[in-house]
């Protein structure tokens, strides 16, 4: 009854809904919801992982997504950014996972509060989609 009256509602405003037994949200986010240079606020901590699509993901608390969808404004401070310059490629054994941990030993699991970090540099392009996304998807560990 509950998901039914979820998915009917979202059908009626707009919004998206997946089902139980949909997928794994992390693959969901990324093939339905992200595309690169777009944001998107979603309910679930999962909703980071479109950060791996180059896009502003962001998880919210059920309050503040109540707001919008009664058509309130979503207000926020200005984060600050945190700039993470990655050089070279990965190789051997290194995965993008390691990016984050040690990104995440560095902020501790406060650091990032109130920020937006972007990896930048000709490190990137050696990382897939999949992979950006589990970094973001991991990033929330740090704040």
């Amino acid at each position: 009854e509950v998901y039914d009256f979820l998915g009917s509602s979202c059908q009626k405003f707009g919004a998206g809904f997946w089902k139980p037994g949909s997928g794994i949200i992390h693959q969901i986010v990324l093939e339905n919801y992200a595309f690169p240079g777009g944001m998107v606020i979603g309910t679930d901590s999962h909703t980071v992982n479109g950060g791996g699509l180059g896009m502003v993901a962001v998880g919210v608390g059920g309050a503040d997504c109540v707001d919008v969808m009664a058509g309130l404004p979503w207000e926020l401070k200005a984060p600050k950014v945190i700039g993470v310059h990655l050089h070279g490629a990965m190789s051997g054994w290194t995965s993008p996972k390691d990016v984050i941990l040690k990104v995440a030993g560095i902020l501790s699991v406060s650091g990032g509060t109130g920020a937006i970090v972007e990896y930048f540099g000709p490190g990137v392009d050696s990382f897939s989609c999949t992979g950006m996304g589990t970094i973001c998807n991991m990033g929330a560990e740090i704040g």
